[in-house]
């Protein structure tokens, strides 16, 4: 599944080999985060300047930001090229200076053109994508509304006592660029592996190419995401559990399985079997190592 922006980027992000001895992890910075309609909205500020609200994107493989925000900062853009040819209103920058948090990294950015997003899009100005966090620790606190970040880290993190599993980068489709992948994921006592994707605002999504070995059949009342794949209608229909490791996250949830339409939910060519989004963590702490490459799901605290 692929977030509004995902038409427009293929970037490559790589891994870092983990160390052999761990090390505490005090968090660098905590930071407020606002629910915009479901997803995940943070204050960043770019090159030194107010800061904008961009979408915490962690379905995408490359930041992003509008054209009438980069050019005021005086940002250079180049045409991007799709297939040796521009692609109209999108284009390429050099990496610029992101501040969120006291946390400040650089990021190279894709710029568009806000008419090319539609009316189906956030109310945001860009995004940040999952390689801004690359050998940091992010951890999202759903119910109180906090983001955790390391530092860059140069050994691993102590293990969640069980409650952690692996963490890998897939690429969506057989041809598609690597995204964020977690294992350790059950739905009514059966594993499967999901993409964690915080531009998702629904629970979990199990996509057509599972349903055999996950003993599910397709059904439920059409819904529809306006924030996934340029707008889509998913079916929604009850599950017994989602469980995560030995807990269960949700009991009785709302699932989602891909809907019909004129524009379908894209499909990851079953290398991997579903994707999670903001509301099936809205009771938990969902921690994301970047640099070890593991995936925890807590309750909250309170």
């Amino acid at each position: 599944m692929r977030s509004a922006l995902f038409f427009v980027f293929a970037f490559a992000v790589g891994t870092t080999a983990v160390a052999a001895k761990p090390q505490a992890t005090p968090f660098a910075a905590d930071l407020p985060f606002r629910d915009c309609n479901g997803v995940i909205c943070i204050d960043v500020a770019l090159d030194g300047a107010p800061p904008h609200t961009l979408l915490l994107d962690t379905g995408n493989t490359h930041s992003t930001l509008v054209t009438e925000v980069a050019k005021p900062l005086g940002w250079t853009l180049s045409p991007y090229q799709r297939n040796g040819k521009p692609l109209d209103g999108v284009y390429e920058t050099d990496a610029h200076r992101a501040t969120l948090g006291g946390i400040e990294g650089t990021e190279k950015f894709l710029v568009v053109d806000r008419a090319r997003l539609g009316d189906k899009f956030p109310p945001v100005d860009g995004s940040i994508a999952y390689g801004f966090f690359k050998d940091r620790i992010l951890e999202i606190d759903y119910p109180h509304h906090r983001l955790r970040i390391s530092n860059v880290l140069t050994a691993s993190a102590p293990a969640q006592a069980g409650n952690e599993a692996d963490l890998s980068l897939i690429t969506f489709g057989e041809h598609g660029p690597p995204i964020v992948v977690g294992a350790g994921f059950r739905v009514n006592g059966k594993p499967l592996r999901a993409q964690i994707d915080t531009a998702y605002t629904g629970s979990l999504l199990v996509y057509d190419s599972a349903l055999g070995a996950l003993g599910l059949t397709k059904q439920g009342k059409p819904e529809y995401f306006p924030y996934t794949d340029g707008g889509v209608n998913m079916l929604a229909a009850p599950a017994q559990s989602i469980g995560f490791g030995t807990q269960v996250i949700a009991a009785h949830p709302t699932m989602y399985f891909v809907g019909e339409g004129d524009n379908p939910v894209h499909q990851p060519d079953g290398l991997f079997e579903a994707t999670v989004g903001n509301a099936l963590f809205a009771h938990s702490v969902l921690t994301l190592d970047f640099h070890a490459m593991k995936i925890g799901v807590r309750p909250a605290a309170g």
